[in-house]
């Protein structure tokens, strides 16, 4: 078995292992991974993981998204690989959370934690959103729009401006992704002395799925912002896409934990397996 990295120019060949979300997501600078292949040069299996803290100065820790293979022995090589790459790019931690209790197992079996835990996100529909008890009718404030109509420079400046309050949402290399890798459409922004000073990022993934990745806002009406942007958002994505889009909303910190239990009483994550090793 040939293991190689998989880079930009070779992701295509793992498509059908990665799926089509992780195979968009390996041309991101926090991604990584290694593939097997046959001595045919046919794909395999894969494994791939995503970095935290990579660009600042604190540990570096890795979160397994996928480990594939034909075979335990095709995973050992796989896991051999990652090792190496622990080493290479000095991780401090390893860890993962899956619904997989036979990727669990293995994982365990390979010196990880396993613990049965609630996931951080939170899975409904676009038609569960549209039957919460929010006021969808709330007259929104011209100086509230959809992010597709602030500048490129107007997003890059709160982005900086975010960053460096220590806030990335619930992605890692925000500082490196444009303007249109979120869905312009129904992403919402708040706009004062022609400047961002709130913004609620989506991304639309391949797949089909809206994700949440940023929601915040700062001055004095910020609440109330917060609140008109989030309606803006729902009303926009139910003109936008069928009822029964997927909504992925991560609860990646207590400010988000606190807003989804208020507003999505009754929603919870599945249950998932989770665990960590340090390197």
């Amino acid at each position: 078995m040939n293991i190689i990295e998989i880079t930009k120019e070779n992701t295509a060949a793992f498509a059908d292992i990665l799926g089509d979300d992780l195979t968009v997501d390996m041309g991101r600078s926090c991604f990584r991974g290694f593939g097997a292949l046959d001595e045919l040069d046919r794909p395999r299996g894969a494994i791939v993981f995503e970095l935290f803290g990579a660009d600042q100065n604190r540990d570096t820790t890795s979160r397994i998204r996928l480990l594939e293979g034909e075979s335990d022995e095709i995973k050992d090589e796989l896991k051999d690989a990652y090792a190496g790459g622990v080493r290479e790019i000095e991780i401090s931690e390893s860890f993962y959370a899956t619904p997989d209790n036979v990727l669990a197992e293995y994982l365990e079996h390979i010196g990880f934690s396993k613990d049965q835990t609630e996931s951080k996100e939170i899975v409904l529909s676009l038609s569960d959103i549209e039957n919460l008890p929010i006021k969808l009718s709330a007259k929104i404030p011209p100086y509230v729009m959809n992010l597709s109509r602030a500048s490129v420079i107007q997003y890059r400046n709160f982005i900086k401006r975010t960053i460096l309050k220590g806030n990335k949402g619930s992605v890692e290399d925000l500082a490196y992704l444009p303007r249109s890798w979120f869905d312009g459409d129904i992403s919402s922004c708040v706009v004062t002395d022609e400047k961002l000073d709130g913004i609620f990022l989506i991304r639309k993934t391949p797949s089909g799925e809206l994700h949440t990745a940023l929601y915040v806002a700062y001055g004095p009406d910020y609440i109330k912002n917060l609140g008109f942007m989030l309606v803006n958002t729902i009303n926009s994505a139910i003109l936008k896409y069928p009822p029964a889009t997927k909504v992925v909303i991560n609860r990646h910190n207590v400010a988000v934990k606190k807003l989804t239990g208020k507003l999505l009483h009754g929603f919870t994550g599945s249950e998932e397996f989770s665990g960590k090793r340090t390197e």
